[in-house]
């Protein structure tokens, strides 16, 4: 699913024309793949300010989300030129929308995974880096973390060997999500969405990703580590001024906490309460009659519908 912008923005002083972190924000694709596309593929061409800072037009703009649809579908980015620069761009295309990888996908994700199972941390960031360099991160998420990850932990014969490459991997991604993370907080100006480990359970990969794809679309994500409570939580939500909570976990709950504990606390907390993660998935009746919300297990698929729930909230 192509990326939609995260928040309103008001155009700069320049008549006409958009600097680099403007677009960043009304595309949702960051300034270090713009360069690349640019520099690597030829896809825009912005103008140049006296100083060299590059300005985009509408009809840049226009051309990056015509990218974005296009690799989308699972065009190949050395094909994607060819179809925007061709006399009818709108001719059929090779590649089937929706959430299918593309061959350039499944090598990524191979390599990914193979570098986890060699514990190669050199080899993991030079796959991320080169599919950065392509994708926005709303794309690289869904389509080669969450996937390399769930690989990982779903291995058939598990041994002590592969859970400590999946501990590893998890590492190398947490770090790598967090820096980014803070990096798209620190624009973030919509609504604040609390987020936060289901009781019982610590942090996990999941709700690391979907802090991250939270935070691209303009949501404030107020992080709580875990462990925590249910009284901590609802504290929280009495205090923080937040339109939404996501619960996220990796293992499963106890039948205590989804037959007593959840049931009650939900119906105290004035806000939506989600639930993400394979928690939620194993999970997903007994969560649904202690009221709350879960979402689906791709993380991208899960913050469209975040998004969705939360507009419903506000407009009631």
């Amino acid at each position: 699913m192509t990326p939609t912008p995260p928040a309103k923005v008001s155009p700069p002083e320049t008549d006409g024309l958009f600097p680099i972190r403007t677009v960043t924000s009304m595309t949702g694709v960051h300034p270090v793949t713009l360069r690349a596309w640019e520099r690597r593929h030829g896809l825009i061409r912005p103008q140049r300010t006296p100083k060299g800072h590059r300005l985009y037009s509408t009809g840049d703009i226009d051309r990056i989300r015509q990218v974005l649809e296009l690799l989308d579908q699972g065009i190949s980015i050395g094909q994607v030129g060819k179809l925007l620069d061709a006399p009818d761009p709108s001719t059929p295309t090779q590649g089937t929308p929706g959430h299918g990888p593309s061959s350039a996908w499944a090598d990524y994700q191979a390599r990914l995974t193979a570098a986890a199972l060699q514990f190669d941390s050199h080899a993991l960031e030079r796959v991320y880096a080169d599919a950065m360099s392509i994708f926005p991160v709303q794309q690289v998420i869904p389509q080669l973390l969450w996937p390399a990850h769930t690989a990982l932990r779903d291995r058939v014969g598990d041994t002590p060997l592969s859970a400590a490459a999946r501990a590893f991997f998890q590492g190398w991604a947490r770090y790598t999500l967090a820096s980014r993370f803070r990096h798209e907080l620190s624009h973030a100006q919509g609504p604040v969405l609390v987020l936060a480990p289901f009781p019982e359970q610590g942090e996990a990969l999941d709700l690391d990703m979907l802090a991250l794809l939270a935070a691209t679309q303009g949501l404030r994500v107020l992080w709580l580590a875990g462990p925590v409570t249910l009284d901590t939580l609802e504290a929280t939500m009495n205090q923080v001024p937040a339109r939404g909570l996501i619960l996220a976990g990796e293992d499963r709950l106890s039948r205590d906490l989804l037959t007593r504990g959840l049931p009650s606390w939900s119906g105290r907390i004035n806000s939506p309460v989600l639930a993400a993660g394979p928690s939620a998935h194993q999970h997903r009746r007994a969560l649904t009659g202690a009221g709350l919300i879960p979402l689906e297990r791709d993380p991208w698929q899960a913050t469209r519908q975040l998004e969705a729930h939360l507009r419903s909230a506000h407009a009631d």
